[in-house]
């Protein structure tokens, strides 16, 4: 589990379920590069009957227009996200398909007023819809503010495809994204003693180059100390499924008299809801070392390159964990 905007999600990765916010997350990659297309129009969400394969979903008419041919078809029921424009109240007064209309995940509040149909944009080329149990969600041809709508069908545990329908540049014609997710009951699970789990953490890096933006990996074993647990429901919970709210604190280490002897950079707060943990419990945060400042103006950095000390921080049931300090080389 992680946190977006401060309320408890489950990334698609980490086996979602149909009773908690679901985040599907959707990445553009250009020549390389991780960028904003032109428009993200819409996300569709259906059941995944064909082994992960959309046909029946699209619009394949002869008579249909070149525009229309290819994409999702408009007489399908389902439930759909859109990227739409609010006012200062946060009610939604029309559709644009433009990126630069998508809410911030600052927005999200995990209310269905304000977060149903949305297309969050998290970063240039990474954007995220949040599939909320018992949601409703606006159809495009809708009036403002009308609830009486589309009703979320995503409801049961099962397997699903969500379709990305994104237009590349202004004036090419529109294509769509096809991925698969499931919602299982995996996160839910009971016991009859309170639950003992050993933690070990392990950071991957221990080299990054200055001037590089590169993603800090701490890698998590948990290890389900209770004897009495099956061996199914233990390899269950010895994955990343227990961990919740991943932070990471990245403090500079220096030596000489005349610099601060600890700077810090990151503390676990600067970086809750920006920090990802896949199903396997690797957390990971994307560090841009080009402008290496103080979190306190009043610390003396001495340069970018040198040892930085890393420590991790989740909660695990009822604990929160810190991870030992582990020592990271800029150079």
């Amino acid at each position: 589990m992680t946190k977006f905007n401060g309320v408890t999600v489950i990334e698609r990765g980490n086996r979602p379920t149909p009773i908690a916010p679901a985040k599907l997350d959707f990445y553009f990659v250009k020549a390389g590069s991780q960028i904003d297309p032109f428009q993200v129009c819409s996300v569709h969400v259906f059941p995944n009957t064909t082994f992960g394969t959309a046909e029946q979903y699209v619009n394949r008419n002869p008579g249909a227009t070149a525009a229309n041919y290819g994409l999702v078809s408009a007489t399908t029921q389902n439930m759909m996200f859109h990227n739409y424009k609010r006012n200062e109240s946060g009610l939604r007064i029309g559709f644009d398909a433009n990126v630069s209309a998508c809410p911030s995940p600052t927005s999200y509040t995990g209310d269905l007023t304000y977060a149903a149909s949305s297309i969050f944009k998290v970063a240039d080329g990474h954007f995220s819809v949040i599939l909320q149990p018992e949601g409703r969600y606006f159809a495009a041809s809708a009036p403002a503010n009308n609830w009486n709508l589309l009703t979320q069908n995503a409801s049961g545990t099962g397997s699903y495809i969500d379709i990305w329908t994104v237009v590349d540049v202004d004036g090419s014609k529109a294509q769509t994204y096809v991925n698969t997710f499931n919602l299982t009951t995996a996160n839910v699970f009971a016991t009859t003693e309170p639950l003992l789990v050993t933690t070990n953490n392990q950071l991957i890096q221990r080299y990054i180059e200055v001037g590089s933006k590169k993603k800090i990996q701490v890698k998590t074993e948990l290890v389900v100390d209770n004897e009495p647990i099956k061996q199914d429901l233990r390899n269950l919970m010895e994955t990343g499924s227990l961990l919740q709210n991943p932070q990471m604190r990245i403090v500079k280490l220096n030596e000489s008299p005349q610099l601060t002897t600890r700077v810090m950079i990151q503390d676990f707060a600067d970086t809750s809801g920006t920090v990802q943990l896949d199903s396997q419990g690797t957390m990971s945060y994307l560090w841009d070392t080009n402008n290496i400042v103080p979190k306190y103006t009043d610390d003396i950095l001495g340069g970018s390159r040198g040892v930085y000390e890393i420590t991790v921080k989740f909660d695990l049931i009822e604990e929160s964990i810190l991870s030992p300090k582990f020592k990271l080389i800029v150079r």
